[in-house]
């Protein structure tokens, strides 16, 4: 049971003084089955007030506003998180992805939001429906159509920074076969609702840094995307194309949705004249790491 301290600091920086700004943020993990936290807090400078709620989804919301002159925001998110390994049980499942689908039918109340077209994800693209027929056909198991699926987002795609923007179609991206974790995790949504099967967006991080592995997994030192796929009369599981696995303990959980509209980490505007620049910088570590450090530190004073 991995324990971790993530920190994520986002900074705007004004051209002009800022005569006001209002911000909302996404930034706590969740308490989950596979996820405990331990603390977590909220540092704003300038310093000024904030509140939380709950959003539809379960996320943990803050919002905020600077109702004064400034030239620098800076929003810094602490948590102290365990994870637990989630069980790969639902993966075994051997119902048929036309069983699946009719089963969606009978529960699609329950499960509406995941398996209609959202902001980002679109249903309706002749590639999208290529890529569903081609991995999620009739007489299928859907345990092992997942895992096949999941799997061709690193066998047949290529991760690569600045090849799209936020913006960019699911169908572009499945045609250019390039991108990163976000545009992943909306693709691969977007095929299993073609397909009839619920899926959601997840978004939080991953570990950037593991002392008994000299790999860092992909989408590490930034905020991380993935998804969450419905198995019927079973549970949710979470899935990563961008690394080829499902969820792990590796992975802490901050926020789900329908697509990236939902959960973005920072959302807000400002009252001023003149550009904004923004710097993010996200750090994720076992806390037996942090302490070894701190450690060291002592040692050598």
């Amino acid at each position: 049971m991995p324990r971790f301290i993530v920190t994520h600091t986002t900074i705007y920086e004004y051209e002009y003084e800022a005569m006001e700004s209002y911000s909302k943020v996404i930034l706590s993990p969740l308490e989950t089955f596979c996820q405990g936290i331990n603390s977590t807090e909220l540092e704003i400078r300038p310093s000024v007030p904030f509140y939380s709620h709950r959003d539809y989804f379960g996320n943990l919301n803050y919002e905020f506003s600077v109702p004064f002159r400034h030239k620098h925001l800076e929003i810094t998110s602490r948590s102290d998180v365990i994870t637990y390994p989630p069980s790969l049980e639902p993966l075994k499942s051997n119902m048929k992805i036309k069983e699946a689908r009719q089963w969606f039918k009978e529960n699609d109340l329950l499960f509406y939001d995941y398996l209609k077209p959202s902001y980002f994800v679109k249903t309706n693209g002749k590639v999208v429906h290529k890529f569903a027929e081609r991995f999620l056909p009739d007489d299928k198991p859907i345990g092992e159509a997942i895992l096949e699926l999941n799997r061709s987002f690193t066998k047949e795609f290529k991760y690569k920074s600045g090849s799209t923007t936020i913006n960019t179609p699911v169908e572009e991206v499945l045609e250019k076969k390039q991108g990163v974790c976000q545009d992943f995790a909306h693709s691969m949504i977007s095929i299993l609702r073609t397909a009839g099967i619920a899926a959601r967006y997840v978004s939080g991080y991953i570990e950037s840094y593991n002392p008994n592995s000299a790999n860092n997994l992909t989408g590490s030192e930034q905020s991380h995307a993935w998804l969450d796929v419905y198995l019927p009369e079973r549970s949710w599981m979470g899935m990563d194309p961008t690394n080829n696995m499902a969820s792990s303990e590796q992975h802490i959980r901050v926020a789900v949705g329908r697509d990236f509209y939902d959960v973005s980490p920072v959302k807000g505007t400002f009252k001023g004249a003149g550009k904004q620049f923004l710097k993010v910088d996200v750090k994720v570590r076992r806390a037996e790491t942090v302490n070894q450090k701190i450690q060291n530190l002592n040692q050598r004073e």
